[in-house]
């Protein structure tokens, strides 16, 4: 039974972050430790910190440079062997989420890695890791990457952070399990078209796209979204 460190982050989520540390709580997979950093939240989300706080190994409030910055303060105070982030609002999918995920773990995996459900309306986003198409929330991966990576980049508008480190440790050896391990809303900053332009950046840095291939890709890009909004999003 590994130590598995989960890690939340949040400001000014009082709400989300009830659905979330419930959801911790109730993982029938005891050796764990639970970190919470808030970002020096200004509604009720202190108070709902402290009632929950019997739940909760260790929580950090104060200001932070945004949620990666948050996530690199929990990556160093866990001291679990494996590490998995489920931010504020997310939760597992099951009590057993967790114990599945650690049982397909052993001494030569170093990621692992499972489909998500999406809140909204129940449906499963399918992880694709050729695609590198994954999820934090449904990602486990050991602590010790960190060591070799380094942490989550941090900077002013940088939302693409967790895809440069996975890509990073995309030649570590990954497997799949096969129950969900979260529920995650589909909005956030991946849909936006910052976190596009980031990820095609990042493609092209790390090989997986050529430089005709983005340019295309970038070209199009604003057609398919009016197309998505105006012309499919009716039906």
């Amino acid at each position: 039974m590994p130590r598995l460190s989960i890690i939340t982050v949040v400001r000014n989520d009082a709400r989300g972050l009830v659905r979330t540390l419930v959801s911790v709580a109730a993982q029938n997979y005891a050796n764990r430790q639970v970190i919470l950093i808030d970002g020096g939240s200004t509604d009720g989300t202190l108070e709902t910190i402290r009632q929950h706080a019997a739940a909760i190994d260790i929580w950090v409030s104060e200001p932070d440079e945004g949620i990666y910055h948050a996530m690199n303060k929990g990556v160093v105070l866990a001291d679990g062997e494996w590490m998995l982030f489920m931010n504020s609002g997310d939760e597992f999918a099951g009590a057993d989420a967790l114990s599945s995920a650690i049982a397909a773990t052993g001494p030569e995996i170093d990621v692992v890695y499972s489909d998500w459900l999406y809140r909204e309306d129940d449906s499963l986003a399918k992880a694709d890791l050729l695609r590198m198409n994954v999820r934090h929330q449904s990602v486990l991966y050991r602590k010790s990457l960190h060591d070799v990576f380094g942490l989550y980049v941090v900077g002013k508008g940088v939302t693409i952070s967790d895809y440069v480190f996975f890509l990073s440790i995309a030649k570590r050896r990954w497997t799949y399990c096969e129950q969900p391990i979260s529920v995650c809303d589909k909005a956030g900053a991946s849909g936006k078209p910052m976190h596009f332009y980031q990820r095609m950046a990042v493609e092209l840095m790390f090989g997986r796209r050529s430089r005709v291939a983005v340019a295309v890709i970038l070209l199009l890009h604003p057609l398919y979204r009016f197309l998505k909004r105006n012309v499919f999003g009716k039906r």
